[in-house]
């Protein structure tokens, strides 16, 4: 007498997802491949109410978990993309996330998985980045949803801005540092990273304020006074059009320079001196007014 077997992976699909979702484990997909792929390929509410789930068990658990946030705490599985985060706040299940202004409540912490992967373009051939690529939609999503609590960048010590100076990611970078990142994390690691590429822009970027942009608005606006005088010397209505242009506020009125966001140190002048990146050195210690101390002189003379 022939007896069917009967398996986990022979069940229909429906009620596999109701089965993942009531374990909450893990390691259940890696039960097989058939498994595997079913919960892979899965509805976005069916991963959307995994992930609730795994919050609702870790929160009645923890106290830390509850304090840690709804948002952070989901942001950390990797199966929590754009689309299952808009799931989850769409699903009826979702518990309540307070404002994004609420200042007393935790902020969101941006897991380290999302900047983990990021590495420099520097061979030839190599795409350069921009401003489509990720993370860098995923944090704005982040930033300008409603219901995400206000996002931490200085999350990890500053992990993010750290990862994105190591791969030279200049969008990410300006974003991290529009958005509240500091490079003073961890004893300005991120301006020692900049310092080790030999990168003078990546440098000025997390040091001042303004940024190299300033000194690209200041060339611009240098050219554009050269084509002014070359046009008021030619026409004469031209040149009373040039002239108006000339007395407006937006281009006469001059900018307040800001702080910098970090003060350069004997210990970053030294580590320029010992990666050779003589243009960041004579920054430090012209513009900077960086005094080296005896060991950095001697490494200077040599």
């Amino acid at each position: 007498m022939n007896h069917s077997e009967l398996r986990l992976d022979h069940l229909p699909v429906e009620l596999l997802y109701e089965i993942h979702t009531f374990a909450l484990s893990p390691a259940l997909p890696l039960a097989c491949k058939r498994l595997h792929a079913v919960i892979k390929s899965a509805p976005t509410a069916v991963h959307a109410d995994y992930l609730i789930g795994c919050y609702e068990e870790a929160a009645a658990q923890s106290a830390s978990a509850r304090a840690f946030g709804f948002v952070s705490r989901i942001l950390r599985f990797p199966l929590c993309t754009r689309g299952i985060l808009e799931a989850v706040f769409r699903s009826p299940t979702c518990p309540s996330i307070p404002a994004k202004d609420d200042i007393q409540k935790a902020a969101t912490v941006l897991p380290r998985r999302l900047f983990r992967s990021l590495a420099p373009r520097d061979d030839p051939g190599q795409r350069p980045w921009t401003e489509d690529d990720e993370p860098l939609p995923f944090l704005r999503f982040l930033c300008e949803h409603e219901r995400v609590p206000s996002i931490l960048t200085d999350s990890y010590e500053g992990y993010a801005l750290t990862r994105a100076v190591y791969a030279a990611f200049t969008p990410l970078i300006r974003f991290l540092l529009a958005h509240g990142a500091s490079p003073e994390c961890k004893g300005a690691l991120a301006v020692t990273v900049a310092i080790r590429r030999k990168s003078l822009p990546l440098v000025r970027m997390l040091i001042e304020r303004d940024g190299p942009q300033a000194y690209v608005e200041k060339a611009a606006a240098q050219t554009g006074s050269k084509k002014r005088k070359r046009l008021s010397a030619g026409d004469s209505h031209k040149g009373a059009c040039a002239s108006s242009d000339d007395s407006g506020p937006s281009r006469g009125a001059k900018r307040r320079k800001l702080g910098d966001r970090v003060v350069v140190t004997q210990d970053m002048l030294k580590t320029a001196v010992k990666c050779d990146a003589r243009d960041i050195v004579e920054y430090f210690t012209k513009e900077k007014g960086c005094v080296p101390d005896m060991q950095t002189v001697l490494m200077m003379s040599r």
